[in-house]
This record gives structure tokens, C-alpha cells and sequence, in this order.
């Protein structure tokens, strides 16, 4: 039995694949044996090791340097330093004391072993064998107004480029104190170097000034936006009709348009290039006040929403030309007095026996005008609950035909008696 044993393990030894493994298995076996056994020493270099630097004091951090890599040979064993890996050892800085305010410093690097793998030794300097750090406290962040500096060189003809419109008005900056304090002015820029025809939507970078105008640009800052979004809105260009704005005409007098001149006649707007616009008016003249001696007012122009005043015309001057008028004074009766929308239970009467007033009207019509031509309306709406005493009333005065181009000067009131419907007015004053 045991010489059939032997036969079939002498046979193995004519199997070439056994015979392979064998020889490779004594192999090893007599290298980890001989290095294991020997004393020499074996140099091995562990590359793209972490840095790791100490904590500083001053509420003060590191904004540069941490993400260095550094590597170091060691020697030992062979067996032992060919097994350190980069998580064995860790680099450090040899001191930190001296750093106690801002700035730029130069530190020493150390290795140290962190793993459980200590049986060897450093055999040269960590490299590299310094690092520059930047160090800073940390301001959590500051809010600064963006400034508009988006440059158009050229529009196209009959365009008007309007206010950039950004779509952030701030931003806010983090990171190295210092420099986020020297921070002056933070600027959206961008240049068109085309000719604009339509509005247009960029995205403009955002650029940091000191206060000397020196660009800033460092790694040690933080903005919660790079950029924004810029709207150069591009407007048509009109020439729009400027047109007088007149209240308290009265109902039957039409004002030829050449009694009324407008300086200027007409002005420059940018608009939307859908907008209807094709006219602007002036704030309001009360026609009452126009006379002979008061025909020429300076009024505002009424700018519509959306808009631009190209020319910068605030005012125009509106003129009425009344040199083929004349006035005249006339004296209204009684007869001429209508009292309109009385109450049910009122009776009123006018108090005044005469009503001077000042007419203005062509010439050929005025010196045929008299008080008989004439209506003054009183209108009681509003004080038509009121069943005695005496009220004040504004009076409407109209001219009939053929002296209905004719106006008066100023605006005019009476003082209207007022008693009880069932009681007349002589009764009422005890006559």
C-alpha cells in the first residue's frame, strides 16, 4: 500500500503544470525566509500623501496649502516598507506658533507615521520639504450692490438702447476677510461690439474692484453668483404729436385749432416697438382762465408709462391767439337765471338781483351780444334735501346761437334762497 503511494507521488512530478506550481511555491517560500532573515536595508518612496496642518488660533484658517500632496522614502525591511501605503504616514507642519495674523507664510513639513506599521524609518526630508499657506479669518458673507457696466457701442437707426436691466441687483461674498474687505465695487461688465437692433439677454460676468480700481481676483473669495443676466430693452424711436389738454370748455364752443399753438409741436419718444403711442398730452388748463391778458401757459408733458423722453422736454408752452377777440362786460337779470334739478319739497330762488360778467368772443359777434343771448344755469343736485336758508351755487353760463363761440372769463356763483315747497317766499321772509 504504501509503495502504491509513493508510485503516484513520484508520478506527479511528470505533471508539468504540478511541477510549475511547485517551483513557484518554493520560491516564495525561500524569498519571504531570506527577507525575513537578512539585516539590510531596503529604500522605498511613498508618493501622494496627504498634508495635514494643525489647527490655528485667532479664529484664523487655512485658505491654501491643504491640498498639496507630498511624498517621502523610507527604508527598512523589505518586506515591512514595501506594505507602508500613504495612509500609514501623514505631513504636517514642524510649527505654527509664529503665524498670528493674516498673510502669506512659508512653513516647514514633517512626516509622522499614523499607521501600525512603525518598523522603519524616514530616509530623507518630506518633499516638498516647505509649503506657502495663505491664512485669513473666514467672513461668513458680505452683500455688495452690482454695477451696471454693460457698454452698447451702436444701435441701429431709429433705436433707442434703454437701461440695462440686471436680473440681480446684489451678491454676496464669502471667504478671506481681508480681501473680502477690500472689496469695493463689484461691476456686471460686458461690451457689445454689434450693432443692436432688438432687445437682447447676456450673461455678464461679475468683476471686483479695490478702491484704487485694481482688479481682484482670488481663489480666497467665494460669490454665491459668477454672473448675471443683462437686458439692453432696444426701443423704437417716434416722432409723437404733442396735444393740449383743456377742461371747463364749454359745451357748444368749438376752438378752432388755430386759436391754440403748441411750443414745441411735437417731441421724440422711445417706445416699445409694439406700442400704439402716436400722441402725448399736457397736464390740464382750465379754460376759465384764459383771457386776453392771460393766453399762454407753460404746462408739463405727460410722459405714457413705458416711455423714454428722448429730447428731454419737460414743458410745452400752449398758446391761445385771441387777437380777433374782444370782451365786454354785460349785467345778467333775473330773466336770465334757470335753476335746474330742484328738490321735491324746495323752492329756491336766486338772491342776487344782477349778475356782472366778463365776455370774450369774436369781434364781429361780441359787439352785437346782449344779456338776452345769454342762459346762466344753476344746478341744485346736491343741495336739493336743503329746504331753507341760503346756499351758494356756481353758475354755467351758455350764449345762445349765433353767439355760441363766445365765452366768459373766470368761473362765477350766486347765492340761491331756499324755503319750504308749501310756503312761499314772501311768507317765508314775513312779507
Amino acid at each position: 500500500m504504501n509503495k502504491l503511494k509513493n508510485k503516484l507521488s513520484f508520478k506527479l512530478f511528470y505533471n508539468d503544470k504540478f511541477v510549475m506550481f511547485f517551483s513557484i511555491l518554493v520560491a516564495f517560500i525561500s524569498w519571504i525566509y531570506v527577507a525575513s532573515t537578512t539585516q539590510e536595508s531596503t529604500i522605498f518612496t511613498v508618493t501622494d500623501i496627504s498634508i495635514n496642518l494643525p489647527e490655528l488660533t485667532n479664529d484664523m484658517r487655512y485658505f491654501s496649502g491643504a491640498d498639496v500632496k507630498a511624498e517621502v522614502k523610507i527604508s527598512g525591511n523589505a518586506l515591512v516598507v514595501t506594505n507602508v501605503t500613504k495612509d500609514d504616514i501623514y505631513i504636517t507642519a514642524a510649527d505654527v506658533s509664529f503665524i498670528n495674523q493674516p498673510g502669506e507664510y512659508t512653513i516647514d513639513l514633517v512626516p509622522k507615521k499614523s499607521g501600525v506599521k512603525t518598523d522603519y524609518s524616514f530616509e530623507s526630508s518630506v518633499s516638498p520639504s516647505s509649503l506657502k499657506v495663505f491664512v485669513d479669518r473666514y467672513d461668513e458673507g458680505r452683500v455688495m450692490q452690482i454695477t451696471d457696466k454693460i457698454t452698447v457701442n451702436s444701435v441701429a437707426p431709429s433705436c433707442y438702447a434703454s437701461q440695462t436691466v440686471l436680473s440681480r441687483q446684489s451678491v454676496k461674498i464669502s471667504g478671506a476677510e481681508s480681501i473680502v474687505n477690500s472689496i469695493a465695487e463689484v461691476d456686471a461688465e460686458y461690451t457689445f461690439e454689434n450693432t443692436l437692433s432688438e432687445t437682447t439677454v447676456v450673461k455678464a460676468p461679475l468683476v471686483f474692484y479695490d478702491s484704487s480700481g485694481k482688479k481682484i481676483s482670488s481663489k480666497y473669495i467665494n460669490a454665491d453668483i459668477s454672473e448675471v443676466d443683462a437686458t439692453v430693452p432696444i426701443l423704437d424711436v417716434k416722432h409723437v404729436q404733442i396735444i393740449p389738454k383743456i377742461t371747463n370748455i364749454p359745451e357748444l364752443l368749438d376752438l378752432d385749432s388755430s386759436v391754440i399753438q403748441v411750443e414745441p409741436s411735437t417731441i421724440e419718444l422711445a417706445m416699445d416697438k409694439k406700442s400704439s403711442t402716436t400722441s402725448v398730452s399736457t397736464s390740464a388748463i382750465d379754460f376759465t382762465k384764459v383771457t386776453k391778458q392771460n393766453s399762454r401757459f407753460v404746462v408739463d408733458i405727460e410722459i405714457p408709462s413705458g416711455c423714454k423722453n428722448i429730447n428731454s422736454i419737460e414743458k410745452a408752452d400752449v398758446i391761445f391767439d385771441l387777437s380777433g377777440m374782444t370782451e365786454k362786460n354785460i349785467t345778467l337779470q333775473q330773466s336770465n337765471f334757470v335753476i335746474e334739478n330742484q328738490g321735491e319739497n324746495q323752492t329756491a330762488t336766486v338772491a342776487n338781483k344782477s349778475l356782472p360778467v366778463l365776455v370774450i368772443g369774436p369781434s364781429q359777434k361780441i359787439n352785437l351780444l346782449t344779456q338776452v343771448s345769454v342762459v346762466a344755469r344753476i344746478d341744485m343736485s346736491d343741495k336739493s334735501t336743503v329746504t331753507e336758508g341760503y346756499v351758494e351755487r356756481p353758475v354755467k353760463i351758455e350764449f345762445k346761437d349765433p353767439f355760441t363761440q363766445c365765452w366768459v372769463e373766470g368761473t362765477y356763483t350766486v347765492n340761491v334762497k331756499l324755503s319750504p315747497k308749501n310756503v312761499t317766499p314772501e311768507e317765508s321772509s314775513g312779507g
